[in-house]
């Protein structure tokens, strides 16, 4: 059963390499879901509004401006951004 994307994905298309962008809600074609691997990508197939898309729809669907985002991570709390350091540049005097 296809699935639908909670987030956006950023991937490359394997025949042609172009830089593609799937938004949330998409479903995309077979050949590409297979190459999202992160579990956090998809949303739950419990979720699914229509469970018998066609795996070349074209993406269209909405998701519910009324529904809060999924949580993964409910025990979990956020984390924090990581302190950013730079290199100590040689002089070029």
């Amino acid at each position: 059963m296809p699935r639908r994307l909670a987030f956006a994905v950023h991937l490359d298309h394997p025949d042609t390499g172009d830089h593609l962008i799937l938004l949330p809600g998409d479903v995309p074609p077979r050949e590409l879901a297979e190459l999202i691997t992160h579990p956090g990508a998809w949303h739950p197939a419990d979720d699914e509004d229509n469970p018998d898309p066609e795996p070349d729809d074209s993406g269209t669907g909405d998701p519910k401006p009324d529904s809060p985002p999924a949580d993964t991570d409910a025990d979990t709390p956020p984390a924090k951004p990581a302190a950013r350091t730079r290199k100590a540049r040689p002089d070029t005097d």
